[in-house]
């Protein structure tokens, strides 16, 4: 299902401190995502992994954050759920200054009663854009994320810088709706603030048989989008 966190607390052992930051998770049948913006910035802070739910406890297995990039990571999570929502509370091991950290994070639900062919996770392997006019940029080899799941998406990439030569990531989720070929994507959050909130982005899709879809974005400005996405399995 899909969820916004509503309070995030973390605790070093002495005194709690909020954070303010505004976030959405989402579990699909098998993967989930999280996704938010670094605090005063535009950039993203996001994870994706494999997951296991026992005993009370949902395990994930990240293998991609936007802070170290390809990994494998395993956290528990001690989960209690509540009406509308679920609370996680994960704890740190002590770390080189022997302090062990708490976070907590409260969820509610936000799931919408919808069900399409493209829900699930999905890798991008293939991006290019065409502007109106001018050359044509191809990406063979991006690093995005994307999820579909009761009527919300997330998305999430990291690019090199070529100035600093660090990564930079850049985020948008929010909700979806999907009629034929054709998704609307309504974020309520992103990197591109000013670009999409409150400007509905219209994706034309291509399925490749279930496990591969092509969309097309085609921008005010003339320009296209043309991104192919993997099925992860």
């Amino acid at each position: 299902g899909a969820y916004a966190m509503l309070k995030q607390v973390v605790n070093d052992g002495k005194k709690d401190s909020l954070m303010q930051v505004e976030q959405q998770k989402i579990y699909t049948d098998r993967y989930m995502m999280y996704a938010h913006r670094l605090p005063g910035d535009s950039l993203a802070e996001y994870g994706i992994g494999t997951y296991t739910f026992e005993n009370g406890k949902v395990v994930e297995d990240v293998f991609f954050t936007s802070g170290s990039g390809a990994q494998n990571n395993q956290v528990e999570l001690d989960i209690s759920q509540s009406t509308g929502g679920y609370t996680q509370v994960i704890h740190y091991p002590v770390d080189d200054q022997g302090i062990s950290y708490t976070l907590t994070e409260e969820y509610k639900t936000v799931s919408r009663p919808l069900s399409t062919p493209i829900d699930g996770a999905w890798k991008q392997t293939k991006s290019t854009y065409i502007p109106k006019t001018g050359n044509i940029s191809v990406n063979s080899t991006p690093t995005q994320f994307k999820v579909f799941e009761s009527g919300y998406f997330i998305w999430a990439n990291t690019i090199q810088d070529s100035a600093s030569h660090k990564p930079l990531s850049f985020f948008g989720y929010g909700t979806f709706d999907m009629k034929g070929n054709e998704i609307i994507e309504n974020n309520t959050h992103s990197s591109f603030a000013a670009d999409v909130i409150g400007k509905p982005v219209t994706l034309r899709i291509q399925f490749k048989e279930n496990d591969s879809y092509t969309q097309t974005i085609v921008w005010p400005d003339g320009g296209r989008s043309v991104e192919v996405y993997q099925r992860m399995k």
